[in-house]
């Protein structure tokens, strides 16, 4: 591959993944407004973090790359594809940034007494249709709204959305009762 090849090649490839890291950033950047907006105006919110040992290990995956890109000279004999595998590598490590973010982002949960917070949306649970289990080798629950919104989330944020749903079910029919019986 001539030289001119590897530069275009090159730039295109830290230009498309430069654009997906700054997309992640700027939903990111969204997710911290939205959820420090959600926790002053919910005094009663709880943020649960799930997955803190891969945003971690993400976190490791992304030093490790740039550590190979810098020293990319010592996995090859032709000097000729340096680039090639420092931009390969610098790309990697950029794709494991926007991951970091957009696994944090996701994997953090913040309930209130009527809904939760997730992303950068907030959810009713009177919304709630139903919370499906998918088939196939990753269960992440559905969790399905009466406006046609979906949203999937991980096997255990889904299992304590469902547990925090039913408690509000309860909730509200143990109100209820009380309203028929006075």
């Amino acid at each position: 591959m001539n030289n001119a090849l590897q530069w275009i090649v090159s730039i295109a490839l830290v230009l498309y993944v430069g654009y997906s890291l700054v997309k992640s950033g700027k939903e990111y950047s969204l997710y911290k407004k939205n959820s420090k907006a959600f926790l002053e105006t919910h005094k009663d919110a709880v943020e649960c973090r799930y997955g803190k040992w891969q945003c971690a290990l993400l976190v490791v995956m992304t030093v490790a790359c740039i550590a190979m890109a810098l020293l990319a000279q010592h996995f090859t004999d032709d000097m000729a594809q340096i680039l090639l595998y420092r931009v390969a590598y610098l790309c990697i490590a950029i794709v494991f940034a926007g991951l970091t973010l957009e696994m944090w982002m996701h994997r953090t949960i913040i309930f209130s007494e009527d809904g939760f917070f997730i992303g950068t949306q907030y959810y009713r649970y009177r919304m709630i249709v139903t919370l499906e289990k998918r088939k196939g080798i990753v269960k992440n629950i559905k969790v399905l709204f009466q406006n046609g919104d979906v949203i999937e989330v991980s096997q255990r944020i889904g299992e304590e959305i469902r547990v925090r749903f039913n408690e509000y079910k309860a909730k509200k029919k143990e109100r209820k009762e009380k309203r028929r019986k006075h």
